[in-house]
């Protein structure tokens, strides 16, 4: 046999025992893929869900700013002898999301944002001989501001954000300045808290505000 011979099928012996190159993927490699798309897809959903979140209380936050201050202006407005206001110790308590029955020192506001009006409920000392009463007041998208009777819209059937407001007055308090604590004599501190009724415990709405008035 002649030397060319025996190369040739020597090449043909070694060629038939090279496996061609796959083609594709393997299981293993599919597999981790899948793993890696899936991570990288739960993150963006978290971060979708966390910024939808941090908007919506943003909004409620904005919406308690404004009762807060909206009580305080109301409550500054009054007379020093307003039986509201009248106070020579601790009156009031901050009781978060509920309002104790008959407290003058609570009321609850629904933002009814369909209608696009509010709807407030409050108790507030009136009357001879002073004594509580609950009434409710809207405030329209026309600029009414009155029982709804007056306003001629239907008087609300729930629905809308509620916030509980409630307020404590402070006879004398000592406020703390650059000079220290100073106590001031025969004013009024009154502090505000709002809070979001029927709200997520993880993402909970609250807002508190003060002012020293006579």
């Amino acid at each position: 046999m002649s030397a060319y011979r025996t190369w040739e099928m020597s090449q043909r012996q070694w060629s038939t025992k090279v496996k061609p190159a796959s083609s594709g993927f393997t299981l293993l490699e599919v597999i981790v893929a899948i793993a890696v798309l899936s991570i990288g897809l739960m993150g963006v959903a978290m971060l979708i869900g966390a910024t939808l979140a941090n908007g919506t209380k943003a909004k409620y936050m904005s919406m308690a700013n404004v009762l807060a201050s909206e009580k305080l202006d109301d409550l500054n407005k009054l007379a020093s002898n307003d039986p509201n206001i009248v106070c020579t110790s601790v009156c009031g308590a901050l009781s978060g999301s509920t309002c104790a029955a008959g407290s003058i020192y609570c009321d609850t506001v629904t933002v009814n944002e369909a209608s696009g009006a509010d709807y407030e409920t409050e108790t507030e000392m009136a009357g001879t001989p002073p004594t509580a009463t609950t009434t409710t007041i809207v405030h329209t998208s026309a600029g009414c501001v009155g029982t709804p009777a007056v306003c001629g819209v239907a008087t609300p059937a729930g629905g809308g954000s509620t916030f509980t407001r409630s307020w404590q007055i402070t006879y004398s308090p000592t406020v703390t300045s650059s000079a220290g604590a100073v106590t001031v004599t025969n004013a009024r501190r009154i502090t505000v808290l709002v809070t979001l009724n029927n709200q997520s415990a993880t993402n909970p709405v609250s807002f508190q505000m003060s002012m020293v008035r006579p």
